[in-house]
Parts: structure tokens; C-alpha cells; sequence
């Protein structure tokens, strides 16, 4: 087993896309190639369950101890019905943030012009299309009910207009940039959607 941030650099190489949350673990955790279950936190966010669900990059042993011991970064995988331990990331990787950064979450690619709300992770690597990019997001068991209210303030705070809102849906732009939200269907593994087209279009032209 590896001590978790300082060997991490040299374990594996972070892919070009990913989705990445930091957090802390208030008591030791071994996470194994073994399946296993366990609880990310940070302040503001409701505790990410994660899944160690079949074999990984790394073996990893996250130290139990203060709270500045016990922070990591890590690197997810879309999974059913959590999202899946991909990975171990140490300071001067991609996708690591500094304890008390926030939002405690990163992506690559990361939306244009959107930070999530410190409430919010992303939990799977954006899907990148020709025509656009799509981010699930996971803002807790209650808030994921109404992720076009609980990312709504943020959106507006940050400069977007909105151009729509349907069933299921809105549509907010800020200068040349469109970005849609998607409500999640509430089943197993299925979480909110943002999507960033790569031109402005219906209805937001």
C-alpha cells in the first residue's frame, strides 16, 4: 500500500478527461481493488458516497488522523449507483485542489464560465461531442430533486441570462457561451446534466 498524495504522481498519469472531488475522510480508509463503499466530505457538501468497485490504478491507504491528513483527491468514474474510485491525485496533478478550495470539485474539461455551487461534485468524466459537452453533477440526495433551483442562484450570480425553462429543463447563456441543466431522472446512477453547446442555438439565439 501506498501513503496516499506523495507516491500518487508516480502511480499513473490523469486522463484528458476527468472528473475529479476533494474532501476529507474522518477515519482511516483503505481503498482496495476490492469493492468497497465509503464517504467523502467538505464543508458545505453533502457527503459524497463513492464505490471502490472492481480493479483501479492504484491501491491507495487514506490516513486517519487531523483533517489536513486525511484530505484527498480523487478521481471518479460514472457508476451505477455511485460513482467509482478512478483514482489518487497528489498536489501538482491536474484536477488537485488545495485544502479549502472552492468549489472542492474539478473537471477537464470544466464548464466555460460556470463554477459549481460548493454544494455540487462532478461525479463522472464529461462526455465531449462535437456539438457539445455534458457534465453529471451530484448536489445530494435532496437537492438533485431540483437542480434547476439549487444551480439556478449560482447561474445568476455568475453573469447568465436566461433564455428558457421547460419541462425537466432551462437554458441560460452569457455572452457568446449556451449552457443547458437537465433534471435527473431519480434512478440509480443518474444524476443532473449540464450541457455546454458549442455555438449558441435554439432557444437561446
Amino acid at each position: 500500500m501506498s501513503a496516499a498524495a506523495p507516491t500518487a504522481a508516480a502511480t499513473f498519469s490523469v486522463p484528458a478527461t476527468f472528473a475529479a472531488v476533494c474532501g476529507t475522510m474522518s477515519d482511516g480508509v483503505q481503498i482496495t481493488r476490492a469493492t468497497a463503499t465509503f464517504l467523502l466530505n467538505s464543508p458545505g457538501r453533502p457527503p459524497l458516497k463513492i464505490a471502490s468497485n472492481g480493479p483501479g490504478p492504484i491501491d491507495a491507504m487514506v490516513p486517519s488522523g487531523s483533517a489536513q491528513s486525511s484530505y484527498v483527491c480523487l478521481l471518479l468514474d460514472a457508476g451505477v449507483p455511485l460513482p467509482i474510485f478512478a483514482g489518487l491525485i497528489g498536489p501538482q496533478m491536474p484536477g488537485y485542489l488545495a485544502v479549502g478550495t472552492v468549489p472542492s470539485t474539478s473537471a477537464r474539461p470544466f464548464p466555460a464560465g460556470f463554477a459549481l455551487p460548493q454544494g455540487c461534485a462532478f461525479v463522472a468524466p464529461p462526455v465531449v461531442g462535437t456539438d457539445s459537452t455534458v457534465w453529471s453533477v451530484d448536489c445530494g440526495a435532496q437537492a438533485n430533486h431540483d437542480a434547476r433551483g439549487t444551480l439556478g442562484p449560482a447561474l445568476t450570480q455568475q453573469g447568465w441570462i436566461s433564455c428558457a425553462i421547460g419541462l425537466g429543463s432551462m437554458y441560460v447563456k452569457k455572452n457568446d457561451v449556451m449552457l443547458g441543466v437537465t433534471e435527473s431522472s431519480l434512478a440509480p446512477g443518474d444524476y443532473p446534466r449540464l450541457t455546454q453547446a458549442a455555438r449558441v442555438i435554439n432557444p437561446c439565439t
